[in-house]
């Protein structure tokens, strides 16, 4: 039995989830799966993700992901079929991403491959540690996996475009928070209070300091930052959000180290308190030489265009899986350049989803 993958991803796309609660999404995913015969479909315990098999034979299984989760975005595409679910929005593709696992599945259920395959609808990618949950379940381990396949949409390809590269290629992600604790006073005696906002800031520009002073390519940012609450008072409290990306551990590890020194350092200081979390973090996706090599061998003989993609400062809990088992992972040319992953303007073109399915499918026959 066939599926509309089209019309699949619109209906995924009005109700999108965060991360974890995917419950809907899921529900949908195992009744357009449930009428498909051949495949067994196992749920997890600890988050609401799919794993789909398929075998057919003796031997290892070949491993496709799709992620599931959206963000909490006000969606403003004005589609026909935009989210119903406000503040929140499929706007990193992810809706496209699992209609094109879904579409796979049927393509390999009417073709003649006997090998075996697992596909997987990967809840809680957004940074909530979704890939370290389904790992931890400890049910993939029961599968010889000879290699796991993403792909990730890129508004600003073209259609009929993919793009990826061997060794590394997204970085590794930290995020983390710190939280400055002063004392209020009025404006007119500083003296009197302990400046959070002032220590801040100070962290802020030390931590861009050192970050300029290395050599390999890494990022720092913060993205949030907090402090005060009328302008004739001195601050009690700053807190800052940030992340930084790098494409190594070790330098992972030392960025986090210098945060510490920094972040203590400035708080003895200014006679302050502080709180330091470090959040969530990803491995590194890095990719297999020779499963990007077939992909290029795949596009060449489908007519599509492959680009040898840049290293990537994003990070994708995809990393997980490559640090598991030989693995690729792929930008998918989705034709909306006008707008970025995470845009609540972004739609990528569900054209794209064709294109996808052709060469995965294709592209499952040499691996």
């Amino acid at each position: 039995m066939k599926l509309d993958a089209f019309e699949i991803r619109k209906r995924l796309h009005q109700i999108p989830e965060l991360a974890f609660q995917e419950h809907k999404t899921k529900a949908l995913l195992i009744q357009e799966l449930q009428r498909l015969k051949e495949i067994t479909i196992h749920e997890f315990q600890n988050s609401p993700g799919i794993l789909v098999e398929l075998r057919r034979g003796e031997g290892s299984y070949l491993l496709f992901r799709a992620d599931m989760d959206a963000l909490p975005l006000e969606e403003k595409t004005g589609c026909a079929f935009s989210s119903l679910h406000p503040g929140m929005m499929h706007a990193c593709g992810h809706d496209v991403h699992m209609a094109i696992l879904l579409g796979l599945i049927c393509l390999i259920l009417e073709g003649k491959s006997s090998a075996n395959f697992l596909f997987l609808f990967h809840p809680a990618e957004e940074g909530k540690g979704g890939a370290q949950s389904i790992l931890a379940e400890g049910i993939l381990q029961r599968y010889d996996i000879r290699a796991a396949i993403a792909l990730h949409v890129n508004p600003k390809l073209p259609l009929g475009t993919f793009a990826s590269r061997e060794g590394t290629f997204f970085a590794i992600p930290q995020e983390f928070d710190v939280k400055f604790i002063g004392k209020k006073a009025h404006a007119a005696f500083p003296e009197d209070g302990k400046n959070a906002l002032e220590a801040g800031i100070e962290f802020y520009k030390a931590m861009k300091d050192y970050v300029a002073g290395q050599t390999e390519r890494m990022i720092f940012h913060i993205g949030k930052m907090e402090s005060g609450v009328i302008r004739n008072v001195v601050p009690d409290i700053c807190t800052l959000e940030g992340t930084h990306r790098t494409l190594s551990q070790k330098m992972r590890n030392h960025v986090n180290d210098q945060i510490r020194v920094t972040a203590k350092a400035i708080a003895e200081k200014h006679k302050l308190d502080y709180v330091l979390d470090f959040l969530c973090s990803y491995e590194a996706v890095v990719n297999d030489a020779n499963l990007v090599k077939t992909l290029k061998d795949t596009c060449e003989e489908l007519g599509y265009r492959f680009m040898e993609a840049p290293v990537a400062m994003t990070g994708e809990d995809f990393g997980y899986f490559t640090a598991q088992y030989p693995g690729l992972l792929f930008w998918l040319g989705a034709n909306d350049p006008e707008h970025d992953l995470h845009s609540e303007y972004l739609l990528p073109d569900e054209a794209a989803i064709a294109f996808a399915i052709r060469l995965l499918y294709r592209y499952s026959y040499y691996i």
